[in-house]
């Protein structure tokens, strides 16, 4: 938490920062954040070698994309939970945002060919640390890239989102594999070395024991190597919160951690940004 002051200094300038954060991804292994101008809605990029951000508190709807043609929400409406208004989010992408995390069906009550695409459960490594998660097979690559994962593995393929969900978390509570880290607990691997050895041979485990549950076929462990950063780092970063004021030298970029040098090592939360309103130097 910053203090009152920086708050109130907040406040009074976030009204005129001016590019809007409207999405955060992967391309490969380069990170972009794609900012709006609020007066043009012309896209840029944030540039992520040069920190020297101010970042609102304040989040509004991201607006959506039809194609690569983009739309501002039209009611630009405040946001907390999810970066789209129910309204953007049930007209463009999901009639109920909670079913990204928790679908409802298989696609027969909502007619969303999203909810009915196939779907994989996959153990996700960060180090030796293990996780267990579901993604659309369209996306599982850059879904492991935008988590940070080290290295990761296809366990199963099931024809509805619900069902691999129904699948994760049974496996989760079968082999008491967690299905979330806290980030500061995640942050704790960027000052530690990759064992490569122990994430193979705890995947080796894992896979005997998942060889005989039906639907799984335990696949085989790939790697994530090539983040544009130099790890392990001398201590574990700081997280900070998103709003406010941050400045400082670039280390690099690994998931949704920004990595910078100010008094400390420090980590931004890059995909907490996105809904946002942004100060910074942009690249077009």
């Amino acid at each position: 938490m910053f203090e009152r002051a920086d708050r109130l200094w907040l406040e009074r300038v976030e009204a005129s920062l001016p590019y809007h954060a409207v999405e955060f991804e992967w391309r490969g292994f380069e990170p972009v954040l794609t900012c709006r101008n609020r007066s043009s809605d012309d896209p840029l990029s944030l540039d992520l070698g040069r920190v020297d951000y101010v970042i609102s508190g304040h989040r509004e709807c991201v607006g959506h994309y039809e194609g690569d043609r983009y739309f501002a929400c039209p009611d630009r409406a405040a946001v907390s939970k999810f970066v789209q208004c129910a309204a953007c989010a049930e007209e463009f992408f999901i009639p109920h945002q909670e079913c990204v995390f928790e679908p409802k069906c298989d696609g027969d009550l909502c007619d969303m060919d999203f909810c009915r695409r196939e779907h994989v459960v996959y153990l996700a490594f960060y180090n030796k640390r293990v996780k267990i998660g579901m993604s659309s097979n369209r996306r599982v690559d850059k879904r492991l890239v935008e988590q940070g994962a080290d290295a990761f593995a296809l366990i199963g393929s099931f024809l509805s989102r619900k069902k691999a969900r129904t699948a994760e978390k049974e496996i989760s509570a079968r082999l008491r594999i967690p299905q979330a880290f806290k980030q500061e607990v995640l942050l704790e691997n960027f000052a530690r070395p990759l064992d490569m050895k122990g994430i193979q041979g705890n995947y080796d485990a894992l896979s005997a024991s998942l060889e005989a549950q039906p639907g799984v076929a335990p696949g085989p462990l790939r790697w994530l190597d090539s983040y544009p950063i130099e790890l392990p780092l001398e201590v574990k970063p700081r997280l900070r919160e998103t709003p406010g004021r941050h400045r400082g030298k670039a280390v690099g970029v690994k998931g949704k951690w920004l990595i910078y040098r100010a008094t400390r090592l420090t980590a931004l939360n890059l995909a907490d940004i996105p809904s946002r309103f942004v100060g910074a130097e942009l690249l077009p």
